[in-house]
């Protein structure tokens, strides 16, 4: 029922935003603070990764108020254990749907998001497993943030929270972890904001 509804969500996000204004269009770079979060996951550390990829924005408003921001990044997540013995890398597609809300200098965003995986792999010792079949290769969560953006330059510096709704993986035998992502992120929007 949750992942219908995400996709409607999403569905009704993007028509919406193909029906606004002209889009503006923009590049996303910046630093993850990736983990995992649930019952299993608490003797686990964060990891550093980076995320990169396109932006767009269609207006919903005359004055840019309200605008709708999908986006396509690749981006990196895992974790680690406290004594660096046990590492989990996983890389990503993402695609959020966002609303945004520019507010002067300062924008809103949320909404819903989907997870591709693309492949990566789990350091265990000097042991390296790549076979992740047992991770999902598509989950579903969501996103929020803020920051500052500069209308006449098109730079914006912003900070964003992911969640993932969706397990890592459906095996009742392994443990109950989700995606769970800090991003520092800078954009840079062609032709201003």
């Amino acid at each position: 029922m949750k992942k219908t509804l995400l996709f409607f969500v999403f569905i009704l996000t993007t028509v919406i935003a193909a029906q606004a204004q002209g889009p503006k269009i923009g590049v996303r770079v910046g630093a993850n603070y990736a983990g995992f979060s649930g019952d299993d996951a608490d003797n686990l550390d964060r990891v550093f990764g980076f995320h990169a990829g396109l932006t767009s924005q269609f207006a919903i408003t005359s004055d840019n108020f309200l605008a709708i921001q999908p986006e396509i990044l690749f981006s990196q997540k895992g974790a680690e254990d406290d004594d660096n013995n046990f590492k989990v890398k996983l890389n990503y597609i993402d695609v959020p749907v966002l609303a945004r809300v520019n507010a002067g200098p300062l924008y809103f965003e949320a909404g819903p998001q989907v997870s591709f995986r693309l492949g990566g792999d789990i350091e265990s010792g000097n042991t390296t497993i790549d076979d992740l079949d047992f991770y999902k290769k598509t989950s579903f969560g969501y996103a929020a943030g803020v920051g500052l953006a500069s209308t006449p330059l098109g730079l914006s510096l912003g900070v964003r929270y992911n969640g993932d709704i969706s397990k890592l993986n459906d095996n009742a035998e392994l443990s109950d972890t989700r995606n769970d992502l800090f991003m520092l992120t800078l954009g840079y929007t062609f032709g201003g904001r």
